[in-house]
Formats: structure tokens, sequence, C-alpha cells
């Protein structure tokens, strides 16, 4: 099973690693497409962290991303890139913006990925074969009835 932070006694645990098992699990979550994005204001790594980041500057995000068939991420201080190597996105509304902008295009779960330190990376497809990669701190997989208002 994957390592999940045990800190958290009322809370679900948070994954933040990703294992052979979970990945396979993971991976069978590829092709679907993404139904909602959300990005939340408040960071739960700038918590942590206790340092404030001006709104403009943050390259982190707490995002849900919810899957058309029911499944969704909770995703932690994810980050947005174009490519791998590429710059971060930056800024809390720019961010939001353009991720709801992206999903309006038609927004797909191309690939789960890992990193070299076994962290989640997903990787979305959206318009014209474009890619949009996230890496994650730390993670939940939830199901969903219903799609958040917005």
């Amino acid at each position: 099973m994957a390592q999940q932070n045990k800190n958290q006694p009322d809370e679900m645990p948070l994954y933040t690693v990703v294992d052979d098992e979970l990945y396979d699990e993971l991976s069978q979550l590829a092709g679907q497409k993404v139904v909602h994005v959300e990005v939340w204001e408040d960071s739960l790594s700038t918590e942590l962290e206790g340092e404030e980041v001006e709104a403009g500057e943050q390259t982190s995000f707490d995002i849900d991303l919810y899957l058309a068939d029911g499944a969704y991420f909770e995703l932690y201080s994810a980050a947005c890139y174009d490519s791998p190597d590429g710059d971060p996105w930056q800024g809390l509304d720019a961010v939001s913006g353009r991720l709801t902008a992206v999903a309006r295009q038609g927004l797909t779960l191309q690939e789960v990925a890992v990193d070299e330190e076994d962290q989640l990376v997903l990787v979305l497809a959206y318009a014209g074969g474009k890619q949009l990669f996230l890496p994650v701190a730390a993670w939940l997989i939830e199901e969903w009835d219903e799609l958040p208002n917005g």
C-alpha cells in the first residue's frame, strides 16, 4: 500500500507516494474525461509551511479534479506545467482561469505517471493534443455523487 500520512487522526490519510499496486489502480482511470476542476484559494502546503505567498506568485495549489466515472482527486500542493521541463504556471487567479479554460476544451486524464521520488504526476490532455503535467505532493481519491456548484 502507498505511504500515507498517519498524523491526521480525524481525517482520511493522504497518499504521498505511489507503489506498484496503487499505480495499477490509478492507471485504470486513464482515458477518463475531466468533468470539473476546482482550485482552492487556501493551500494546505502554505498552511503547513506557515509562510504566506502572494496569490500572484503562488506556484503550488490544492486542486479538486472530478472524473466522469465518479472518481475525484483531491490534489495537495500540485503544480501545473505545459511540459515536464517547463516553468510552473503562476498565480492563483491565472491558474484557476487557465484550468477552467482547458477543462472546457475537453480535458482528459491521459496518463498516471510517477516521478523519480515515486510521487504522483497526472498527465492531462486537451485540445489539439496539448498536455498538462500536474506533479502532486499528496492526494486523496474519493467518489463523487454530485458535482460542486460552479
